[in-house]
């Protein structure tokens, strides 16, 4: 969360006229001074993104079902089932394909499963969908098919499972898979049965990141200065407070954006600035041309990255850890006469 305020205090001066008759011409030099917090808040590791909402396929091949050994027309294919053997696993990876965290805890996880069946035979009722940590046999979610699903037809179902671990590393089995078999059956061209998966995660309460990753997240909001076109220069300085209550280390970056929250006006640091784990720190920024920038700023962003690198062992983060953080403008405004 990020709130954003700005306070303004004027030194005014006060002027005496000592001579009525001969009135003079002054020009007033305003120079008020701002010290005031510009933007305050915090974020939490939990709002990684990734962890969020998972996509991804599993493929199930004719050979899982022993149909590979058919070709061409066949005037006759025997039931066959229960099969219980066929597995898949899956890895929940970032962009670059880095495993970023081991587990996370979890108030509910929510399963969207969709499947066409390719195969010319139907796939009866009572087929089980099992979603398991690798390594377990404990099955997280399970979903059993309530009908035959024939030849080119699609099945979908939702199922939802409440308080639990889930590994960034899953299995998912399909078991009781079965078949009535048919008679004169097209085998030309047979394809993989492919099998959407979508895993919607709601909240995160714990995290447990892996040694030696690293990813980075952001968040955006409105910043407006408030001096509107009255200033003519601003000097001074943009102090960074902040407090690592992670055990991760961070690196922290502000973009200050321009109307379509894309265009980067300027940002805080030339490269970003460093925060170890359980730190705090204040840091100082000195620059003219950035002070100068923040009059035609309508949006901030902030870029947090983290990493475990050096860490020997996992790492766990409640919930509630975050990162604190306040921009302080110390600054002096030079207004327009």
């Amino acid at each position: 969360m990020i709130r954003l305020w700005v306070i303004v205090v004027l030194l005014g001066g006060v002027i005496s006229a000592c001579n009525l008759e001969n009135a003079q011409e002054i020009t007033l030099d305003w120079e008020p001074e701002i010290l005031a917090p510009l933007v305050k808040g915090d974020l939490g590791i939990l709002q990684q993104p990734s962890i969020d909402n998972i996509d991804f396929s599993i493929a199930i091949p004719a050979s899982s079902l022993g149909l590979d050994i058919y070709t061409g027309i066949v005037p006759l294919v025997p039931a066959f089932g229960p099969i219980d053997t066929i597995q898949r696993n899956y890895t929940v990876t970032d962009n670059t394909n880095n495993i970023i965290f081991e587990s996370v805890e979890i108030d509910s996880v929510t399963a969207n499963v969709s499947f066409t069946n390719p195969f010319p035979v139907s796939l009866s009722a009572g087929m089980r969908i099992i979603f398991r940590n690798q390594g377990t046999t404990t099955g997280l979610i399970t979903h059993v098919t309530t009908r035959d699903v024939g030849p080119n037809e699609t099945y979908t179902f939702q199922e939802r499972a409440l308080n639990l671990i889930l590994s960034a590393n899953l299995e998912i089995a399909l078991e009781n898979v079965q078949s009535p078999g048919g008679t004169n059956l097209n085998f030309n061209n047979l394809s993989d049965l492919t099998m959407d998966i979508n895993l919607q995660i709601s909240p995160v309460n714990a995290i447990v990141f892996a040694p030696n990753v690293s990813a980075s997240f952001e968040t955006t909001d409105n910043f407006d200065l408030g001096l509107g076109n009255e200033a003519e220069n601003l000097e001074g300085n943009l102090i960074l407070k902040h407090n690592n209550q992670t055990p991760v280390n961070l690196t922290v970056q502000a973009y200050f954006l321009a109307d379509d929250q894309t265009t980067i006006i300027d940002s805080l640091f030339q490269i970003p600035s460093p925060i170890s784990a359980g730190d705090t720190a204040t840091v100082t920024v000195s620059s003219s041309s950035l002070l100068n920038s923040l009059r035609n700023t309508k949006f901030i962003r902030f870029n947090t990255g983290f990493n475990t690198n050096g860490f020997t062992n996992s790492v766990r983060i409640e919930g509630s850890t975050q990162y604190d953080f306040q921009i302080i403008a110390d600054v002096k405004v030079k207004l327009k006469n």
